[in-house]
């Protein structure tokens, strides 16, 4: 098993590879166990942290866990012994990460924050976690979590808390394109069980006249996936960072869809980046944060079918107003920054009221 160094700008790390930025002096670094996360490269490079995607074997596959978690804790602390760092951000799930990062900051003597995406609180695989998770978020500096709803949780644990829903990409608008002759809606998904793929089939189906395209592995579907796929529906699979980008900026259309309340969704932090209409579901977090250009639904075939056809009616006007949305959220997102930059200047830490 080999391990590569690249840099985050070049793309996506594949499976059993770690990837950092370099030419960082902050002292900090983000340590994220997944095959990739754009949230915390963005996060690092905003903070001027080097930003390492840390993992082996296959994703999300339970009976790997304990050999992969393993080797990823290995990775970790020679990372950790080799930077000697003046402070660590960790992103959980899964909750092993920041384990092994605040037993570092025993060693070393380092802050830690955890970047607590809404998984660690709400996905049913990592409820077992959650005395852990309280733990290490009375032990960190500050712990990052994407709605007030979690927010009122962390607090709760008597633990220092700040939000941050997401954050305001600068994505090149106008760069290569992959365009379609006929209207094209992009699919961001991972095939997680919270996003309503059967869904998103099924109104595929009833609009034949549009192509559809899948992100994401479908390797990681349930079983059956592929059985009833219309002809219009075509699964590009994993790609690489530039071909990602490159078929968002040609898409008419994106969708980014969840049945769990109180999840951010990244996906629409892309659409919102490079000014496309956006359909998502509708829970109020979503509604709050995407409130122009978009369209929200209850992740019915029939509900996302009336949303595209109401986008495609008139595409120009969603992406005027997306265009404002992103110059809005650009502001809030600045706001938020500015408390993890004083932590990652040393400045004593108190509870932001997030």
């Amino acid at each position: 098993m080999s391990l590569a160094t690249s840099e985050v700008s070049k793309g996506v790390v594949a499976k059993g590879t770690i990837h950092g930025r370099s030419g960082m002096q902050c002292g900090w670094i983000f340590i994220t166990w997944y095959p990739y996360c754009r949230r915390s490269d963005a996060l690092g490079a905003k903070l001027n942290a080097r930003s390492y995607l840390i993992h082996y074997l296959r994703f999300k596959d339970p009976r790997v866990a304990p050999i992969k978690y393993l080797l990823q804790a290995v990775k970790t602390a020679q990372v950790l012994l080799k930077h000697c760092p003046k402070g660590v951000l960790v992103a959980t799930p899964p909750v092993v990460a920041p384990l092994v990062v605040w037993l570092g900051s025993v060693l070393l003597r380092y802050q830690f924050v955890v970047d607590a995406h809404s998984g660690a609180f709400q996905h049913s695989r990592w409820s077992w976690a959650l005395p852990l998770q309280r733990f290490l978020s009375k032990r960190a500096s500050l712990t990052l979590v994407t709605n007030e709803h979690m927010a009122t949780q962390v607090r709760a644990w008597g633990a220092r808390v700040h939000l941050v829903q997401d954050l305001a990409l600068e994505l090149d608008t106008q760069g290569p394109a992959v365009t379609q002759e006929r209207f094209h809606v992009v699919f961001i998904c991972t095939y997680s069980g919270d996003e309503p793929i059967e869904s998103v089939k099924e109104a595929a189906r009833c609009l034949p006249e549009i192509d559809f395209s899948f992100t994401g592995d479908p390797s990681y579907a349930a079983p059956g996936f592929k059985q009833g796929l219309s002809s219009n529906v075509h699964l590009k699979g994993f790609m690489r960072d530039e071909d990602y980008l490159s078929l968002l900026r040609g898409a008419d259309a994106v969708l980014v869809l969840t049945r769990e309340n109180h999840t951010m969704q990244r996906g629409g932090y892309e659409a919102m980046a490079l000014e496309k209409p956006l359909v998502t579901s509708r829970w109020p977090l979503l509604q709050e944060v995407f409130s122009k250009g978009t369209e929200h639904v209850d992740n019915s075939p029939q509900e996302i079918v009336a949303a595209i056809q109401r986008i495609r009616r008139d595409p120009s006007e969603y992406r005027v107003k997306m265009a404002q949305l992103r110059k809005e959220r650009a502001a809030v997102s600045e706001l938020q920054l500015s408390v993890l930059r004083a932590v990652t200047q040393s400045t004593v830490l108190e509870d932001t009221g997030a």
